[in-house]
């Protein structure tokens, strides 16, 4: 009897003289410099659904051609779905893509106009519904970011005063929707991240960086049903340094589940 080996949805990006965004069913899944090569294989399972799913580009600013004439690296925009086994690297050059998105404009074409959006549809059998999808939709008005910003804060508290169970208990749904994903049970996801920052947090020689409201920018996904924190320079707003001075971040994305905000992945 063969025993069916575990699989993960991934991209296989890479991106050269394009400043841009990918995401997956609208969730933002990684951003891009417009000066640099950018290749990338993020696991996009926990972002996609039963039925039918978009991977989308929004580019934001291209390169002038002299910043891309190298050969060997030349200006490109690659982004194909793949699936490959769980827990095992593939090597470079082996991906098995799925399907995926090209954008590769004539010499001769002229300027697009800025930001551009390109996209692709697919269909996948029906899964779970995750909590991300039946979320309420949300609106930044005044109430509800005063509210976000109290829950980054409880989030920002229990890192500062190093209360990593109390941390994990407010990412319940994560644990729950991504351990099965990823080959875990619920409660092994949180022993490995609890593992992770207790060796992050050793003998308390770790920083948190302070959390400004100021500095917080709330980016409304998924159709208005999650919320990615981010701040006005575009990192994650709970962050800081480890005891061995290697910076750490823990990106959150956040749902109002049951009326109540919750991090969700």
């Amino acid at each position: 009897m063969t025993i069916p080996v575990s699989t993960v949805d991934y991209l296989n990006v890479s991106i050269h003289g394009y400043a841009c965004e990918v995401f997956v069913n609208r969730a933002p899944i990684l951003r891009t410099p417009v000066d640099a090569p950018y290749t990338a294989i993020p696991s996009v399972s926990e972002w996609l659904v039963g039925g039918d799913n978009e991977i989308a580009v929004r580019i934001d600013a291209i390169a002038p051609p002299a910043a891309t004439a190298d050969p060997l690296s030349p200006r490109r925009l690659i982004v194909q779905r793949c699936v490959g086994p769980l827990g095992e690297i593939v090597p470079a050059g082996e991906d098995q893509p799925i399907d995926g998105l090209t954008y590769a404009p004539a010499p001769d074409d002229p300027t697009p106009t800025l930001p551009l959006r390109i996209a692709y549809e697919f269909r996948l059998p029906q899964g779970p519904t995750w909590a991300w999808q039946t979320a309420a939709r949300l609106s930044l008005d005044a109430a509800t970011t005063a509210e976000l910003l109290m829950f980054l804060d409880a989030l920002h508290a229990d890192l500062v005063f190093g209360d990593i169970p109390g941390l994990l208990s407010r990412q319940r749904i994560k644990f729950a929707e991504l351990a099965p994903l990823y080959g875990m049970t619920p409660a092994s996801a949180r022993a490995g991240l609890l593992q992770q920052f207790t060796e992050l947090s050793k003998d308390g020689a770790w920083t948190v960086e302070p959390l400004r409201p100021d500095d917080v920018v709330l980016h409304l996904c998924c159709d208005g049903r999650v919320v990615e924190p981010r701040t006005r320079d575009d990192r994650p707003v709970l962050r800081g340094q480890a005891a061995d001075g290697n910076a750490w971040s823990l990106p959150v994305f956040i749902s109002r589940v049951d009326g109540m905000f919750e991090v969700v992945r």
